[in-house]
Formats: structure tokens, C-alpha cells, sequence
């Protein structure tokens, strides 16, 4: 069976109505998938009479070596296809970053702190780079040279409206401002240097946009973080609503600034704001907390000393799905990775209140996407690790509500939605037999196998894991070879996705395993030739695998052709063309 946690798969989509994650432009391809490998480039060594000579002769060679791969739909170029994932990865990257950063910074614009700081949230002129930099420049300008407060708070607000922008990428308009070295002048202004709360909050705002940057320009905000860790200990509640949200966007930069503001002591105050009665603040503490949770190692031991779990005990009985999703996006990361704090959680009785929000109220409206993703990967998580777990989440949940509810989901218009609840029911269908025998029960095999057969690749990959879990049941695997699993399966096989292709040629090893009529139906599917088609893989283990599954089932089979018939395997006497020499 396989158990997958959440987090390391970064195809999942972000919660988008509070900034999951601080975006940054990522490196092409990076969380794309694969294209199709496209055939080797045959370098001309000038025998044979030329280049052209020898391009064909390549050419003839390529036909002839895959012949039987030719009846195959080829993929793109492997370097077009990149070219073009980098360029459209680039293009919905920006535009994504944008709108997350700007909804990040509408959502502070309509909170109590910066109520009496309203800062235009549609820019009316358009993007015209050269006048907003000089525009800064001026404010900047103004900002050194005023004597009163009053006039530095009108210059600081220019800047926070310009990083504010929601035509444009800010990040030229974040560099613009650290090359005139006001950023230093801003931390000393919340270091003390003045005692105008206007005119510190106006600067904090500033630092907050620098860092929502890239990292080398949140590096440049890191030397406030003690004086943002020593606001929130502090009684002025704008104030501390600001340094809540840099240290969520310091937070969500990479591991190290977020070690370093534990180190700071950043998680003390931070417990205790998540005990107060403002809601607004509570949110966004939750949130700058899960950005600090994040990542591979968290400081968890930390985090545990303090009274976080009994806040959000009590939190998750809220109605306001706004810091329910923002809590279930905490225990998403306690839950991954950690198998001794799972269990703990888990017997707290922290799945009960997390499963509660998954169905419709009282009035039957359905909970938003942005609070059931979070959900769901707090329970898929949960049911990761071992049937231990899996028995103490489902025995103490009404199981035909549970997956009624997943049901909904994965026929949900939300692409990522459908991936999560999918994703899900393969955790549970790792579990022990009779975790499987509830979701067959359930209806769950027809749907699952529609989805292998015409859904999106992402979606048909969570799928052929919840099958391949669920056939460990020999009564199952015969009703997914009798409903057509094999061709579909064959066709994934095809792909250019190494672990999609392992995880075929595993189920499709079992398949063959099970019973010997199943190789015949293997084989008029046009088993043979996807496995020869792997062959041409570069990865060795696909190659070794295909070769293996080949030789065990048919191996003998074909050399007893080629013995009868030799002429079909390598052409005969007569055919054969010998050298001039």
C-alpha cells in the first residue's frame, strides 16, 4: 500500500484568498511536468561522405530501430516543449504573484489598522514604469528632507500606495526603494527613532510590502524582525496587526528566516495574541504562523512548549472559515512529516472538528475551496502513516458521511479539490481490508476508474494510486481488469512521468500476476509494445523493470517465435545485405 503525505507535492494549488505562500518567480519547470522525451540529437562525425550522407543515414537507422515505437503518438520536442513550459510557467507565474501579493495587501488595506490609512486599492493610471520609479524617487526625496512628521507620513504613504500596485510586478518598485537606501531609514524609525505611532505603523507598512518580495529583498527587512518580535508584546493594536503580517511575509521566504525568527522568540507573543477576542488579528496570526511551520524541519519543540494545539482546539469551533482554514492550514504542516505529533494530535480528537467543517451548514451552503483544501490535507495526512492511525480517525468518524462529502469534492468544479479528495481516498484505501472493503462498498470504484480513463493527468495519477491500493483485494483487482483498467493504464505508460510510469508498470506487474488469462488480455491491449516502449526510457530502473515484467510473461513465447520464424525476428537469408567488401 501506499501512504503519501501532502506537502511535498507542489503541484497542489495555494489558497488564494489569504497569500499561503509568498511567490516568487520560480525556476522553469520547476513544478511543471515533464514533457515528452523527444528523440536524440545525432551528431555528424563527416564519415560516409558528408554531412548529409550521414544525417540520413541516421535518419534510416532511427526509422528502422523503432518501427514498432512509430505507431506511437510522439510527443513534442524535449527542448521546444521546455522553451515553451518556461515561457508560459513565467507568464501565469507573474500573473498569479501578482494577484496573491495585491490580495494580500487589499485584505490589510480593510482591517481595522490601516482604516485610517486608506490607500487607493484601484490604481486608475496605467503601468508606466519610468513615472512610478521617479514618483518614488521624489517621495523618497520629500521623506529626507521634511522636518515634521506629518510630511514624512504623506511621503511613506506614496510608497506604500506605489508598492501597492495592482497593474504591475512590484518587484522593480521593491528595488527601487532599497537602491535609494530608505529601508535602512525605516528600520531605524520602528528601532525608536521616533515616537509618532503614525509615522512607525506608515513605515512598517513600507517594510511589509519590501518583504513580499524576492528573497535577496527580504533579506534587506530581517535586521527589524526584533523590533517587529518586541511590537508584538506591546498594547497599541495597529501596530502589532502590522508586525503580525512582515513576520508572516519574512516567514514565508525559506527556512532559514524562518528559524531565525524562533530564534528571536517570535512563537511567545504570538501564543498568546492567538488567545485574544479580536477575530481580525487572530486570522492573520494564524496565518504568519503556518508560514512559520512551514518547510521541511519547523521548529516544532518550540512550538509545542507553548499553548498553540489548545487555541486551536477551541478555534476550530468557530464559524468564520476564514481562521478555520487558516488553523487546518497549521495542522497541515504539524500533521506532515512528524509521525510522533500526528499521533498526538490525532488523539486529541483534532480530526472530529476538522472533518465537522467539511460539510454543509445548517442552511446548506457548502464550505469554500479555501477552507476544504486545507481540511482535507490535514486528514489525508492523518491517515498517511499506518492502519494504527487510520483505525482511530475512521472509527471515531461517520465513515458514509466522510466519504459522501469526499464524493462531492472530487466531482467539484476545483480542479485542485478533485486532486485532494482523490488523493484522500487512496490514503484510506491503504489502510487495512476493511477500510477498503467500506470504500468499494461506498461506489468509489466506477468514478475512480472514469477519472484513469478521461480526467487531467495531474487527477488520473492520484486515481491509478487509489486503485493500485485498492487491488491488494484480489475480488477488486478482477472487477477494475473486468470494467477495462489495462488499457488506460497502458496508456499512461506512455507518458513522460517517471513516477507515473513506475506506478502503471507496478499495477500492471500484479495484473499479470493475478491470473494467466490476464496476460492474453495484457497483450491484445498492446501491453507488449508500451513495455518496449519504456525500454527506450532513460531511466535504468523503468528499462530493467519493463525488461523484467517482458521476459517473465512472454519471454519464452517470443524466443519460440523467433525459433519457428526466424525470418519475422531478423529478416531472412536472402534479404540480407551484405558489405562491398
Amino acid at each position: 500500500p501506499t501512504h503519501r503525505l501532502a506537502l511535498p507535492r507542489a503541484s497542489l494549488i495555494p489558497y488564494a484568498s489569504c497569500s499561503r505562500i509568498k511567490l516568487v518567480a520560480p525556476a522553469g519547470g520547476e513544478d511543471c511536468g515533464q514533457g515528452a522525451r523527444g528523440t536524440d540529437e545525432v551528431e555528424s562525425s563527416g564519415h560516409f561522405g558528408g554531412t548529409n550522407t550521414q544525417k540520413e543515414r541516421a535518419k534510416e537507422r532511427e526509422m528502422r530501430s523503432n518501427d514498432r515505437q512509430n505507431k506511437f503518438k510522439k510527443g513534442i520536442d524535449k527542448a521546444t516543449e521546455e522553451r515553451r513550459r518556461q515561457r508560459m510557467h513565467h507568464l501565469f507565474g507573474s500573473r498569479d504573484r501578482r494577484r496573491l501579493l495585491n490580495k494580500r495587501r487589499q485584505l490589510r488595506g480593510s482591517t481595522t489598522a490601516g482604516a485610517d490609512v486608506k490607500i487607493s486599492q484601484e490604481v486608475s493610471q496605467p503601468w508606466d514604469e519610468e513615472a512610478v520609479l521617479q514618483k518614488i524617487q521624489q517621495a523618497v526625496q520629500a521623506f529626507r528632507e521634511a522636518s515634521k512628521d506629518e510630511i514624512k507620513c504623506n511621503s511613506l504613504r506614496v510608497l506604500t500606495e506605489e508598492l501597492s500596485r495592482k497593474d504591475c510586478d512590484p518587484h522593480p518598485i521593491i528595488e527601487k526603494v532599497i537602491k535609494d537606501g530608505v529601508v535602512k531609514e525605516l528600520i531605524q524609525l520602528v528601532a525608536g527613532a521616533t515616537k509618532n505611532p503614525d509615522l512607525v505603523m506608515q513605515a512598517m507598512w513600507c517594510l511589509t510590502n519590501v518583504a513580499s518580495g524576492t528573497h535577496s529583498q527580504t533579506e534587506h527587512v530581517l535586521p527589524a524582525c526584533p523590533m517587529f518580535v518586541q511590537i508584538l508584546s506591546g498594547t497599541n493594536a495597529k501596530l502589532k496587526e502590522h508586525a503580525v503580517w512582515a513576520i508572516g511575509n519574512i516567514a514565508a521566504d525559506c527556512d532559514d528566516m524562518r528559524h531565525a525568527l524562533v530564534r528571536m522568540g517570535a512563537f511567545v507573543p504570538l501564543s498568546k495574541i492567538m488567545q485574544s477576542k479580536n477575530t481580525t488579528l487572530i486570522k492573520t496570526t494564524a496565518w504568519a504562523v503556518s508560514n512559520i511551520l512551514r518547510g521541511r524541519n519547523p521548529d516544532r519543540e518550540a512550538f509545542y512548549k507553548l499553548p498553540f494545539m489548545k487555541s486551536f482546539f477551541e478555534l476550530l469551533e468557530q464559524k468564520d472559515s476564514g481562521i478555520v482554514a487558516e488553523v487546518c492550514w497549521c495542522l497541515t504542516y504539524l500533521t506532515s512529516r512528524d509521525e510522533q505529533g500526528c499521533g498526538q494530535i490525532i488523539k486529541q480528537g483534532f480530526h472530529n472538528r476538522v472533518c465537522a467543517h467539511l460539510a454543509a451548514n445548517d442552511n446548506g451552503i457548502q464550505p469554500p475551496v479555501g477552507l476544504l483544501i486545507p481540511a482535507l490535507r490535514t486528514l489525508g495526512n492523518m491517515l498517511a502513516y499506518n492502519d494504527e492511525f487510520n483505525e482511530k480517525v475512521l472509527s471515531t468518524l461517520d465513515q458514509k458521511k466522510f466519504l459522501g462529502t469526499l464524493a462531492l469534492c472530487a466531482k467539484h468544479e476545483h480542479r485542485g479539490l478533485r486532486k485532494e479528495s482523490i488523493w484522500v481516498v487512496g490514503n484510506i484505501l491503504a489502510g487495512p481490508p476493511k477500510h477498503v472493503d467500506v470504500v468499494v462498498k461506498a461506489g468509489w470504484l466506477p468514478p475512480l476508474l472514469d477519472v484513469v480513463k478521461r480526467s487531467q493527468f495531474d487527477i488520473q495519477r492520484e486515481a491509478v494510486y487509489a486503485l493500485m491500493n485498492a487491488s491488494r483485494q484480489p475480488s477488486v483487482q478482477s472487477m477494475l481488469v473486468k470494467h477495462g483498467i489495462i488499457p488506460p493504464l497502458l496508456t499512461l505508460m506512455k507518458i513522460d512521468d517517471v513516477d507515473t510510469i513506475k506506478n502503471c508498470m507496478t499495477f500492471l506487474e500484479k495484473i499479470l500476476d493475478a491470473k494467466k488469462d490476464n496476460v492474453r488480455l495484457v497483450e491484445e491491449a498492446g501491453g507488449i509494445e508500451a513495455l518496449e516502449t519504456v525500454q527506450n526510457h532513460p531511466n535504468g530502473f523503468l528499462w530493467d523493470h519493463a525488461r523484467a515484467i517482458i521476459d517473465k510473461h512472454w519471454g519464452e513465447d517470443v524466443d519460440d517465435l523467433e525459433q519457428d520464424n526466424p525470418s519475422n525476428a531478423f529478416g531472412s537469408e536472402s534479404n540480407i545485405e551484405y558489405p562491398a567488401w
